[in-house]
């Protein structure tokens, strides 16, 4: 396995703690968890399912539309593409907390990929403009755009766009793009080929091959992740890893570097 420009660590052991048992006709299409440790997935394409943390009470939404990019910011903040463009916002109860975000809008700007701000905007990227956007949701325009983003990577396809921290960090199949807060072009990180790839902390993880790994921003180092077995989707809340697999969600807590 190549690692991405730094020093390669030894593997982080995990242990099994708990297992959820699914519906073996669910098809898990998306995956992710909040800060409180609630689970939440995407059934056949078409229905968000929330388990909460404490009683393993199920929470269900549907728009009777294609359903993607499940990403849950923090408890209050979760997003979902319902159809082509349109982004939908709901609470932690899933709930929408406003009538769906519909594009293309201003500027034909018609982003594929977002990141929740805060209650007023969000960044988007658009393939066809080939820039960041940071849009005001609320009011409906365009406050704030980067330079032109073709020819910054090898693959010039994006797949993730992530936000943290006043840090924007954009994907490619062989790049990491980290933006300022005002979509300035700081850094870029070359990176493996991936299955999944999520942010947390400052820590880029992945899936490469059946196994997990971290990438720290910090100091560039990758680090295994010791898992007993391979998983379809995974989600990251340390100091806890979740992952679905064949019916059954496994919850994973890190023990130490070995």
């Amino acid at each position: 396995m190549a690692c991405w420009g730094g020093t390669f660590l030894a593997a982080q052991q995990w242990a099994l703690i708990d297992s959820i048992q699914l519906d073996p006709n669910d098809l898990i299409t998306d995956f992710d968890s909040d800060d409180f440790n609630n689970l939440y997935y995407v059934r056949n394409y078409s229905e968000l399912v929330k388990i909460d943390a404490d009683h393993q009470k199920r929470t269900q939404f549907s728009n009777r539309n294609l359903l993607e990019q499940l990403n849950v910011q923090n408890i209050l903040q979760i997003t979902l593409r319902s159809g082509l463009f349109n982004l939908l916002i709901l609470d932690n109860h899933l709930n929408l907390i406003q009538d769906a975000i519909r594009f293309p809008i201003e500027g034909n700007f018609s982003p594929t990929l977002t990141a929740l701000v805060d209650n007023n905007f969000l960044w988007g990227f658009d393939p066809v403009l080939q820039k960041l956007v940071l849009w005001n949701y609320q009011e409906q325009h365009i406050t704030r755009q980067s330079t032109l983003l073709s020819g910054k990577t090898q693959h010039g396809h994006f797949s993730h766009l992530f936000y943290q921290n006043n840090q924007i960090y954009l994907v490619s199949a062989d790049s990491i793009l980290q933006f300022d807060e005002y979509a300035v072009l700081e850094k870029i990180y070359p990176i493996p080929k991936f299955d999944q790839i999520t942010l947390k902390n400052h820590i880029f993880y992945y899936s490469a091959a059946d196994k997990l790994f971290q990438f720290a921003l910090a100091d560039q180092s990758t680090t295994a992740l010791n898992l007993d077995r391979s998983l379809d989707f995974f989600s990251i809340n340390l100091p806890y890893l979740f992952g679905s697999k064949a019916g059954v969600i496994y919850i994973y807590k890190i023990l130490k570097s070995e």
